[in-house]
C-alpha cells in the first residue's frame, strides 16, 4: 500500500514538474520573442520604460510577466499595453506566432509604420485590439475577419487605405468598431449590417462613397454611429428611425432626399448633425419630438419650407444652426423661450418677419447670426439681456430689412467682439454708449440710412481691427480719437457727407492696410499719409483733397479712379 502510494506522488510531481517546465519553457520563448521585435524598434521616446524588457543573467529561463506593460495568467501573456510610450517601429518582427494566449493588444498612441501584418490573425484568442493614434498604412488585412472571438477593434487615426474588408462582418460578437481619420475608400460593406453586438461605429473623416446600406437599420444594439465627412450619397435609410437609443453624426457627405420623418421615433439623442449634405424638403415636423436634443445643425443644404411650430418643444436646445439653406417663413417666437440657448445661426436663409423680441430670455446667448434674410421689424431690445455674449461672440444681423434706431441698449454687451448691422435701414445716429464695446473688434454699419456726426467715443474702442461706416449720411468732421485705434487694420468712411479736413492723427494708424474715404467732401492736405508704411489700397476719390501724393509705394501705384475728383 504504501509503495503504490509512494508510486502515485512521484507520478503527479513528475506531471507536475513537466508541466512547470514546458510553462517555463513558453514563457522564455515568449519574452525571447518580444526582445526580437524590441531590437527592430527604430527608437523609444522614453527608453527607460522597456528597460525590464531583458534576459535575467542569473537564470536560463525569463518570464516576461514582470516587464512593463506585460500583463500574465500564470506565467503566459494576457495582455500587452504599451498605449503611449513613444514606440516606433513596424510590426513586422511583432511575435503573432510566438503569443498563443493574448487576449489584449494595444499599442496606440505610438510611432507604428509601415502595414499591418496579415499574422496579426494568428492571435487566435483575442478579443481586444487598438493600434490606433499610429501611422499605419496599406490595407486592413481581410485576415482579421478570423479572430471570432474579436469585441474591440481601434484602428482610427492612421494612413490606412483601401477599402473596409467585408470579413469583418464575421466578427459576430464586435461591439465597437473605430475606423475613423483614415484614407479608407469604397463602398461601406453590407456585412457589417448583419454584426448584431455591434454598439458603437465610427468610420467618419474617410474617403468612403456610395450608399448607407439600408440594413444599417436592423442593427438593434447600436447606440453611436459617426459616418461624418466622407463622400457617401442618396438618402438617410428611415430605418435609422427604429434604433430609439441612436446617436448619429452624418455631416459632410452628399446625402440627398428629405430628413427622414422617423426620426421623431428616437428617444436618446442629445445631437443631429446633418450638415453640409445635400439634403431637400421640409424639416419634418416629427424633429419636435426629440425633446432630449442639444445640439442641432441642419445648415448647409437645400432645405426649404418654415421652421416646425413643434420646434417649440426643444427646450433643452444650446445650439440651433439652420443657415445656408431655403427655408422661409418667419421665426417660431417660442424659439425666444429657450432658456439655455447659447448659439443661434438662421443666416443665408430667406425668413420674414421680426426677430423673436424675448430671444435672450434665458441670458445664455453667446452667438446670434441672422445675416441675408428678410426680418423686418427693429432690433429687439430685449438684446441687452444677453450678458453672455462672450470673447468669441457676434451678433450679426446684417443684410436684412430692419429698421429703426440702433438701440442703446446693445451697449450693454460690453463683451461682444463683433457687431454686424450693415445692409439694413437703420436711422438715426450711431449712439454715443458705443465707446462701451470694450472688446469689439469689428463693426459693420454700412449701407443704412444712419446720420448725424460719428460719435468721438468711437475712439475708445482700443481693440476694433475693421470699422465700416460707409453707405450711410454720416456728416460734419471726422473724429480724431480713430487716431487712437491703433489696432486697426481696415476703415472704410466712404459715401458720406463728411467734411473737413481728415485728421493728423490718422498718421498713428501704423496697423491701417487698407483706406477708403472716398465719396465724400473731405478737404485740405494728405502729404502726412505717407506715414503709413503698411497700407496697401488707398481710395480718396471724390473729394475737395489737395496737396502733392504721399511718396509710398500705395499711392504711386495707385490707378486714377482712386484718386480724380480731388482739387490737384
Amino acid at each position: 500500500m504504501k509503495i503504490a502510494t509512494l508510486l502515485s506522488f512521484l507520478l503527479l510531481f513528475a506531471i507536475f514538474y513537466c508541466s512547470s517546465s514546458d510553462d517555463a519553457s513558453n514563457s522564455t520563448a515568449e519574452a525571447l520573442a518580444l526582445l526580437k521585435w524590441k531590437a527592430s524598434l527604430q527608437s523609444l521616446q522614453n527608453r527607460s520604460l522597456l528597460l525590464s524588457w531583458t534576459l535575467s543573467p542569473a537564470n536560463a529561463t525569463t518570464s516576461p510577466c514582470s516587464w512593463f506593460g506585460i500583463h500574465c495568467n500564470g506565467k503566459s501573456i494576457l495582455r500587452i499595453n504599451l498605449t503611449n510610450y513613444g514606440v516606433k517601429g513596424t510590426l513586422h518582427t511583432f511575435p503573432f506566432s510566438s503569443l498563443p494566449n493574448p487576449e489584449e493588444l494595444d499599442l496606440s498612441i505610438n510611432g507604428l509604420f509601415d502595414t499591418i501584418p496579415p499574422q496579426i490573425n494568428l492571435l487566435s484568442k483575442l478579443t481586444s485590439l487598438d493600434l490606433s493614434f499610429n501611422n499605419l498604412s496599406g490595407k486592413i488585412p481581410h485576415e482579421i475577419g478570423q479572430r471570432r472571438h474579436l469585441k474591440i477593434f481601434h484602428l482610427s487615426e492612421n494612413q490606412l487605405n483601401g477599402s473596409i474588408p467585408k470579413e469583418i462582418g464575421q466578427l459576430k460578437f464586435l461591439y465597437e468598431l473605430a475606423l475613423y481619420s483614415n484614407n479608407l475608400n469604397g463602398s461601406i460593406p453590407t456585412s457589417l449590417c448583419d454584426m448584431p453586438k455591434l454598439t458603437y461605429l465610427y468610420i467618419n473623416n474617410n474617403s468612403l462613397s456610395g450608399q448607407i446600406p439600408l440594413g444599417m437599420g436592423n442593427l438593434s444594439s447600436l447606440e453611436e454611429l459617426y459616418m461624418d465627412t466622407n463622400h457617401l450619397k442618396g438618402p438617410i435609410p428611415s430605418s435609422f428611425g427604429n434604433l430609439k437609443n441612436l446617436r448619429f453624426i452624418l455631416n459632410g457627405n452628399n446625402l440627398s432626399g428629405v430628413i427622414p420623418a422617423s426620426f421623431g421615433n428616437l428617444t436618446g439623442p442629445t445631437y443631429l448633425y446633418l450638415y453640409e449634405n445635400q439634403l431637400s424638403g421640409p424639416i419634418p415636423v416629427e424633429i419636435g419630438n426629440l425633446k432630449s436634443l442639444v445640439y442641432l445643425e441642419l445648415s448647409q443644404n437645400q432645405l426649404n419650407g418654415s421652421i416646425p411650430a413643434s420646434f417649440g418643444n426643444l427646450s433643452n436646445l444650446e445650439s440651433l444652426f439652420l443657415r445656408d439653406n431655403q427655408l422661409s417663413g418667419p421665426i417660431p417666437q417660442d424659439i425666444g423661450n429657450f432658456m439655455n440657448l447659447s448659439k443661434l445661426e438662421l443666416d443665408q436663409n430667406q425668413f420674414i418677419g421680426n426677430l423673436p423680441q424675448n430671444i435672450c430670455r434665458g441670458g445664455s446667448l453667446e452667438y446670434f447670426i441672422a445675416n441675408d434674410n428678410h426680418f423686418i421689424g427693429s432690433i429687439p431690445k430685449d438684446l441687452k439681456n444677453c450678458c453672455s455674449l462672450k470673447r468669441i461672440g457676434a451678433l450679426d444681423l446684417s443684410s436684412n430689412l430692419i429698421v429703426g434706431e440702433i438701440p442703446k441698449e446693445l451697449t450693454r454687451l460690453t463683451s461682444l467682439t463683433r457687431l454686424i448691422l450693415a445692409g439694413n435701414q437703420l436711422t438715426g445716429g450711431i449712439p454715443r454708449e458705443v465707446g462701451l464695446f470694450s472688446n469689439l473688434k469689428y463693426l459693420y454699419l454700412s449701407a443704412n440710412r444712419l446720420s448725424k456726426s460719428i460719435p468721438e467715443t468711437i475712439g475708445n474702442l482700443l481693440k476694433l481691427y475693421h470699422l465700416n461706416l460707409s453707405s450711410n449720411n454720416f456728416s460734419k468732421r471726422i473724429p480724431v480719437q480713430i487716431g487712437k485705434l491703433a489696432q486697426l487694420n481696415e476703415l472704410d468712411l466712404s459715401h458720406n457727407m463728411l467734411l473737413g479736413e481728415i485728421p493728423t492723427q490718422f498718421e498713428s494708424l501704423q496697423s491701417l492696410s487698407m483706406l477708403n474715404l472716398s465719396q465724400n467732401n473731405l478737404s485740405g492736405n494728405i502729404t502726412f499719409l505717407d506715414k503709413l508704411r503698411g497700407l496697401t489700397y488707398i481710395d480718396i476719390a471724390h473729394n475737395g483733397l489737395q496737396g502733392p501724393v504721399p511718396n509710398i509705394p500705395t499711392f504711386h501705384n495707385a490707378s486714377i479712379q482712386v484718386l480724380e475728383g480731388n482739387k490737384d
